[in-house]
């Protein structure tokens, strides 16, 4: 599956993995989790949480350092 390309800051419920993304005033529930992994950039630790709600598919990436989330690229749930 091809994702487009985003880098959008947005807002997520964390409790274990993502529950929740706030993106473009619209909420989306978390319902599955797909896949995480983890690298290191310097000394800035970021993980990669691919996720899916009931219609979209979302590529989070946190940043460790400062907590902030960023969109990565989204695309039509499968």
């Amino acid at each position: 599956m091809s994702t487009p390309t985003i880098h959008e800051k947005v807002d997520v419920v964390f409790k274990d993995y993502p529950r929740i993304v706030l993106w473009r005033g619209r909420e989306y529930k978390i319902t599955k989790l797909g896949f995480h992994h983890k690298y290191k950039k310097g000394s800035t630790l970021f993980h990669i949480f691919s996720v899916v709600s009931d219609t979209l598919f979302f590529r989070l990436k946190l940043d460790s350092t400062n907590l902030s989330w960023i969109l990565e690229g989204v695309n039509d749930a499968v």
